[in-house]
Parts: structure tokens; sequence; C-alpha cells
């Protein structure tokens, strides 16, 4: 039996990594910031991200290859700008996981009525945990997390179809004016980070040609499908409830559907955070092991886990919660700090996908750069965080190999 993907698979998988318990609050975030146009934005995000997906899995299909983005930027520009790239992902560890940490604690606060100074404790103790689980080489299976997906989508699907005695809100749709979308965007773009994970992958199917672009496609398709349908429930079931979808299944399905929205959010929360943290100490790790970044992060315990990168990423995520607790910074800013720099992957990838590519594919492309051109401004001056990044790590490659060169010309 073959062990490659196949293309309804592969669309699973794009699914999986995309939904997360995100839904639980994303369509809240965006209510908040965009109000009934929250649900024209899902649909516009939807619709606009397929040429993103389209011209990744062609680059997927024409150039598989384990390194994804970082490889198609090298392909078209060369290795410094492909390493560049690869070193990018690593600036999202400042905000990435604590915003992801600080969704699974939402929902854990009300679940348990825990909040402050001792809310804060419990997601540190929660790294710490996580530190000894990778120690041993242990994560969390895909099964469980395709398992918590599925939960999810079943449970929003079962709040969708159970009717209510309360009388819902009217919404009249209306022409929404361009900054109230693209704030909204900004935000709901979250939703869609992780769409490049896919073409790590593109080695693994059974027919790349065929089924990577079809899978990436689908999988968006279907996510965005869930976030739209959330978020226009959200619109019709109006409520006072901290985590608006919680009040909602206390209305449709009174307590335990309070328990389940929680639960899901916590294990959801903590599985994604845990591969996050997983893979990301591996890509600091194979840096470190090429002599990109210092070789002591490249360093492995007795179970080959790179226990140096994990506590350096960790030591990051703490540092950063802390922050978030003293200052009072919020979701948001870090769910936007975040996108910022995913923004700049893709945007280097569909520059990639213009030189690497046939012709027929620029529309393709050039709509997908509208739309990354369009969260950029949205994002306004924290973009400034992902910009001074990449060129501090293109100059910082630069010098290394400068002075490398340097060395080996001496007699």
């Amino acid at each position: 039996m073959s062990s490659k993907i196949s293309r309804w698979q592969g669309a699973g998988l794009v699914a999986t990594t995309l939904l997360g318990t995100g839904v639980f609050i994303l369509p809240q975030l965006t209510l908040n910031s965009s109000g009934v146009d929250s649900v024209a934005v899902w649909l516009l995000l939807t619709l606009m991200i397929i040429p993103v997906a389209l011209v990744m899995g062609k680059l997927a299909a024409n150039y598989p290859h384990a390194g994804g983005p970082a490889h198609f930027v090298e392909q078209a520009f060369g290795v410094r700008l492909g390493q560049s790239l690869g070193l990018l992902f690593i600036c999202v560890v400042p905000f990435g996981a604590p915003a992801a940490m600080l969704i699974t604690f939402t929902f854990f606060s009300d679940l348990t009525g825990i909040s402050g100074i001792w809310l804060l404790v419990c997601e540190l103790l929660t790294l710490a945990l996580l530190f000894l689980i990778n120690q041993r080489g242990l994560k969390l299976s895909a099964v469980v997390q395709l398992g918590i997906t599925l939960a999810v989508v079943a449970l929003i699907v079962v709040l969708l179809a159970v009717p209510t005695a309360q009388v819902s809100a009217t919404w009249q749709p209306s022409v929404p004016e361009l900054e109230t979308l693209l704030k909204g965007i900004g935000i709901a773009f979250w939703s869609f980070l992780g769409l490049e994970a896919i073409t790590h992958l593109a080695e693994d199917f059974r027919h790349p040609q065929r089924d990577v672009m079809p899978a990436m496609v689908y999988g968006c398709l279907l996510v965005g499908g869930i976030y739209v349908a959330t978020t226009l429930m959200l619109v019709l079931y109006p409520t006072a409830a901290k985590v608006a979808i919680m009040g909602i299944a206390k209305l449709k399905l009174g307590k335990a559907g309070v328990m389940l929205i929680g639960v899901l959010g916590v294990a959801g929360g903590l599985a994604t955070v845990n591969v996050y943290l997983a893979s990301l100490s591996r890509l600091v790790a194979s840096f470190a092991d090429k002599k990109v970044l210092p070789a002591a992060l490249g360093q492995r315990n007795k179970h080959s886990m790179p226990t140096t990168a994990m506590t350096f990423i960790l030591a990051i995520n703490a540092l950063m919660l802390l922050l978030t607790f003293v200052s009072n910074l919020d979701l948001e800013a870090l769910i936007t700090a975040a996108n910022g720099v995913f923004v700049l992957i893709y945007m280097a990838t569909m520059f990639a996908a213009w030189r690497l590519l046939a012709m027929k594919y620029r529309l393709l492309i050039g709509i997908g750069l509208l739309l990354l051109t369009g969260i950029m401004w949205s994002i306004g001056l924290q973009m400034i965080y992902a910009v001074l990044c990449f060129f501090s790590i293109y100059i910082g490659l630069e010098f290394k190999a400068h002075r490398t060169s340097a060395v080996k010309e001496r007699p």
C-alpha cells in the first residue's frame, strides 16, 4: 500500500494545518474590527487566497523540495535570498507562539475562571511542560491533531444546524468600505498562515504535478467556508460572552456546548503550539548544522532532540508572554505582527513565481500580489518588524560570507 499522499488527503492536510481552533476566536476579532462587514472580509479573503494557493501549488509541483518557499526563492534569486527567507520563518517566534498561547488560554480561563498573574503562571508552566515533552522526542500525533480538527468542524456544523428560540439579529449585506475590509483581512490572514506548509510535502504526493494545486485549493475553500459560516453565526446571534462562540454554544447546546468549546480550544491550541515549537526548533537546528546559525543551537540530546534550539525558542516565548502581560499587549497586535512576517514570505514566493513560472500564471501571481499588498497596507507600521528582520538577516549573511571568503584568501 502506497504511503504517498492523494489529492483529497492533501486537501485534508491543508485544512487541518490551517484550521486549528482559530475558528473559535478569529471571527470574533474580525467582527470587533469590521462589524457586520466581517462576513465580506472572510468571503473576499477566501476568494483572493485561491490564486496564492494555486501559484504555491504550481511552484511545489514544478520544484518539489522540503525547503518550500525558501527553495523557490533560492531557485529564482540565488542562495543568499533563499537562506534569508528560510531564516525569516524564525522571526515569527516572538509573536506567533505567544499569540497561539493566548488563544489557547482564553478558553482555559473561561473553563477554570483563572485570570491575571495566575493565568500567566499557567502559561509559563505549560511552556515548561512542552519542553519536557519534546525532550524525549514525544509530540502530539498528527492523528490526534486531525481528530481535534474534525471535532471542531463537527461542532461548528452542529451549532449552525441546531435551532434556537432566540430571535436572531437582522443582517442586511451592504457594500463595505475598502479600509474596513483591509483592516479585517489584516487580522483574518492569520487563518491562512501555514498555507506554505504543503509545499514542503510536494515530494510526498503520488502525482505532484496533478494533485498539489487542487489539494491546496480544496483545503482553502473548506477552511474559508467554515470561517464564513462561523462569522455569519456570530453576526446573527449577538452575545455578551467574552468568547462569543461560547455564548452561542451555551444558547444552543447549554453548558455541555460551552464545555466542548473550551476543551477543544485548549486541546487544539496546545497541539498547535507543540507542533509549532517542535518544527521551529528543528528549523533552527538545521541552520545551525549548516553553520548559518551558531553551532551551539544544533546540539541534540540522546533522543536526537535539538534541546538547545528548543530552549532558545521557549525562552523567547516566555519573555514575550511576560512582556505581553506587563504591557497589556493584546492578541490582535501579536497576530498582526506575525502576519507581517508571513506576508513578506508569501510576497517573496510570488516574486519567485513571476520569474520561475510560465507567462500564463502571471494573472494569478498579480492577484496574489494585490491581496498581499493590501494586507501590508492594513498592517501598516507593524510591517517594519518583518522588513527589518529580513534586511538584518540578509546583511548578516552577506557579512559572514565576506568574512569567510577573506579568511580563506589569507596566505
